[in-house]
């Protein structure tokens, strides 16, 4: 009896080796998918997406993925465009070889985007084993950590993260988990809708490519989509259009604005347009006139002050008339710019009016000491905007201010701050560290 037990332990303690996965790295496999892929990735990404449908593109493109290697660099491609293709390839090429390294960890990076996060902690840790000096790695398990209550292990992850040394991965590791992933998707959407004759589509798109978020601190122009898209307005509004010229003026003074020396071609541009400037028309969309406000200020083309008291009534009505959330910030800082401050008035029109987190962001610190921990309008405004870390951070500071448990609001404001950055207008972490520095204390 005594030696079967042996033997049927003896075969456990096998059978439990032989379960284990032998994780591989099979770099050459990645780099051979890579040089078999491009001519469609590059295909896809300098040509399809610049004058096809983007839905089209993606099926496309995930149709020339001929093994889970191929699926993998594919998925990566597609995260900033269609996020569900993204995970789906991630999936199946995990599915197929589970013990591809870098497999696990573009699958715990997929869940952890759809807060799958008992999964992503998983697929981490297998891949902090073989890459431990990863600090990446520690910034996103603490997350995980922290959305899943275990909050020493949030803190002990985010120590080893060492923010001091590594803030900027740090920040783009939160970026890699957060940022947009819509703006291809979206400039698709309102190329359809511009061919259904939408006007206000025509002046998103030309916003949306003269504007690109590269990501939370960097932006570009899209010259490749500009040049298509101009004449995609062209073609369905007319060349003589409002939409045309105000698009085509926008343009021109944007590509200005970024040249030494250039206020008076800026000026020549806008009195040929008939735009802004000598009591001029506004544009009908507000981020629109909102940068060309911003470059004729910068140039001293017009007064804020002067502006501010000659069309500021304007403005408002614009702003009503096409519930258009950036003429009313425009009135804003205009008249923060005047008057020294926002009024409560402008504020709560912003918020009630128009659903803008800035400006109950901006209410609240209007009130600056008046604020209070049970103010039904904290409260209110913490469930008009659920993830606004900015918000909940009054809250924070209220309980500490009035002596009561910081703590559940400080995890609230932690696992807000990681997905927006919001507490610094920047968009730096340093809020975090500053917010995991006081929850080690309150443990």
């Amino acid at each position: 009896m005594r030696k079967t037990r042996l033997f049927l332990l003896a075969n456990l303690i096998l059978f439990g080796c032989n379960a284990q996965i032998k994780i591989e790295d099979n770099q050459k496999a990645i780099e051979k998918a890579l040089v078999d892929i491009t001519p469609a990735l590059e295909y896809f990404l300098s040509d399809c997406l610049t004058n096809k449908d983007c839905h089209d593109c993606v099926n496309a493109l995930i149709s020339k993925a001929e093994n889970e290697y191929q699926k993998y660099l594919i998925g990566g491609a597609l995260y900033n465009i269609d996020s569900k293709a993204s995970y789906e390839l991630h999936k199946s090429a995990y599915d197929k070889k589970p013990n591809e390294l870098k497999f696990n960890l573009e699958y715990a990076i997929e869940n952890h985007r759809i807060e799958n996060y008992e999964t992503a902690v998983k697929h981490y840790e297998i891949y902090k084993k073989t890459n431990d000096e990863d600090y990446r790695i520690d910034v996103w398990l603490s997350e995980c950590y922290l959305n899943m209550d275990n909050y020493p292990k949030a803190i002990a992850h985010w120590k080893k993260a060492n923010h001091s040394k590594n803030h900027t991965g740090i920040d783009q590791a939160i970026h890699i988990i957060h940022g947009k992933v819509n703006q291809i998707k979206k400039r698709s959407d309102l190329i359809a809708k511009i061919r259904s004759k939408d006007s206000k589509s025509a002046f998103e798109l030309i916003f949306l490519d003269l504007n690109w978020e590269l990501d939370w601190w960097n932006t570009n122009m899209q010259e490749s989509f500009l040049e298509k898209d101009l004449v995609t307005i062209k073609d369905n509004f007319g060349g003589d259009s409002k939409e045309y010229m105000q698009a085509s003026t926008y343009n021109r003074i944007k590509h200005l604005s970024k040249k030494p020396n250039s206020t008076d071609s800026i000026k020549a541009v806008l009195l040929d347009s008939k735009l802004i400037i000598d009591n001029n028309e506004l544009p009908i969309n507000g981020k629109i006139t909102s940068d060309l406000l911003r470059i004729s200020f910068i140039n001293e083309l017009l007064n804020e002050k002067e502006f501010f008291e000659k069309r500021g009534k304007e403005i408002i009505e614009l702003a009503d008339k096409h519930k258009d959330e950036e003429l009313l910030n425009i009135y804003a800082y205009l008249e923060s710019t005047v008057t020294g401050h926002v009024s409560k008035q402008t504020d709560k029109k912003g918020w009630y009016d128009y659903q803008s987190e800035r400006f109950a962001i901006s209410y609240f610190i209007g009130l600056a000491d008046k604020n209070q921990y049970d103010n039904p309008d904290l409260n209110k405004a913490l469930t008009d905007f659920p993830n606004s870390s900015k918000i909940h951070w009054v809250k924070l500071n209220c309980a500490k201010i009035e002596g009561k448990d910081i703590k559940p609001d400080l995890i609230q404001v932690i696992k807000k701050e990681f997905k927006t950055l919001g507490v610094n207008q920047n968009k730096y972490s340093y809020g975090l560290k500053n917010y995991f520095y006081l929850l080690e204390n309150e443990m």
